[in-house]
């Protein structure tokens, strides 16, 4: 195996999100091991969330536009071309942003580049042309039925990542196993998200003799998670006389945006709390219930089990793979609210089956999903890629 860069450029499509929060982590953990990072980042995200990242990277963070694959495809057919006109506008054809990206690299001395989504490209352009390595670690569940539907053809999608990446790391395995369809040719490694568990394993587990509360954490903004999906089985669990609250947590965008405001008027009993810190959520919550099966991973869940607390989840993508049925939890059939409402209706009929779940969750977090055991996975795909830079592979 080739040595451990010493400094590495993250690419990042955005200062918010799960991503970004797992970078973050893993920017720490990586410094145990000696190895500094600084960061690139497209100009969205809160400004709060910006300067938490900025500090993650000990200042080294430069911000610029980048190109999104995905966004073109993401919106109305006829928009599309505006769309792609005004981001080749904004990156310069991807030759400016790409650059800005390059520019970054050699400001900051790193040896590898290390982009944290599939969809910006920046980092493989500015890593082949300086000769560096360059991790892609992919987040997102790809190909045709997935909310990640990439705009190239599949042909030229394969020929691009294969001349611009020296080595993939999926979230999951079902990440990796779309991965593996959509491109192949480059090495493919599974290395779970990490997580910081710290302040969900000092949770005490849920109180019983109440009635226990039912929770989805997702943005309203957020059209892909199917939050009716979850206010339809709580209306036919709380229509069956189930004792038990629901409540949905996250951003909830003002007056206006249609998708939130049709989950306003039809949310009914469960209530929309806003966001809140992960940790306080967990603490306020019996059982997570995650609807969405087109997830790659599922942050939420593995912080439900962290803290103790049993999760529902849709088969399909990484949530059914994050969740041990019967085990840490229960995996229902995906858009299927009765049969999500009978998970429902039996974990709040059940607590010695909640605590059960819950124990087992916060032993499989702390054994899969910890920073530390996701570090171990990033520096192992580092030292693989350190052995396959792109100048070499552009060569052979």
């Amino acid at each position: 195996m080739a040595p451990l860069p010493r400094r590495v450029l993250h690419v990042l499509n955005g200062a918010s999100g799960g991503a970004a929060q797992s970078v973050m982590a893993l920017a720490r953990v990586l410094r145990l091991r000696g190895i500094e990072s600084s960061g690139v980042c497209d100009l969205g995200g809160q400004p709060r969330d910006v300067e938490v990242l900025r500090e993650a990277f000990d200042g080294r963070l430069e911000r610029q536009a980048l190109y999104w694959w995905n966004r073109k495809v993401r919106t109305a057919t006829w928009k599309r071309p505006l769309v792609e006109a005004r981001q080749l506008v904004r990156t310069g054809w991807r030759l400016r942003s790409s650059a800005g990206v390059a520019l970054a690299a050699r400001r900051f001395g790193v040896d590898l580049v290390h982009t944290n989504n599939f969809l910006t490209p920046e980092g493989g352009v500015a890593a082949r042309w300086l000769g560096l390595p360059h991790v892609w670690h992919v987040r997102e569940l790809l190909g045709p039925g997935q909310p990640f539907v990439l705009a190239w053809p599949r042909w030229r999608l394969q020929r691009f990542v294969r001349a611009h990446a020296s080595m993939l790391i999926a979230n999951s395995n079902a990440t990796a196993a779309r991965l593996t369809q959509v491109v192949g040719g480059v090495p493919v490694q599974t290395t779970f998200n990490g997580i910081e568990l710290g302040a969900f394993e000092r949770l005490a587990a849920p109180q019983g003799g109440r009635p226990p509360v039912f929770a989805m954490v997702a943005h309203l903004s957020s059209r892909t998670k199917k939050h009716a999906l979850f206010i339809e089985a709580a209306r036919l669990a709380a229509a069956a006389g189930l004792q038990a609250s629901f409540r949905i947590y996250g951003d909830v965008p003002a007056p206006g945006d249609p998708y939130a405001d049709t989950l306003r008027r039809t949310a009914g009993a469960v209530a929309l709390m806003g966001p809140e810190r992960p940790e306080r959520i967990m603490a306020d919550i019996d059982v997570l219930v995650h609807p969405a099966d087109n997830e790659s991973f599922g942050r939420t869940v593995v912080e439900a089990m962290a803290s103790g607390r049993a999760a529902i989840g849709a088969r399909g993508g990484g949530v059914s793979e994050t969740i041990a049925d019967e085990e840490t939890g229960l995996v229902v059939a995906p858009d299927d609210a009765r049969t999500l409402a009978a998970a429902i209706e039996r974990l709040a009929r059940d607590e010695r089956l909640r605590a059960r779940l819950g124990a087992a969750g916060r032993e499989r977090a702390r054994r899969l999903y910890s920073i530390e055991a996701c570090g171990d996975g990033v520096a192992s795909a580092y030292e693989r890629a350190m052995a396959r830079p792109l100048g070499l592979l552009r060569r052979s």
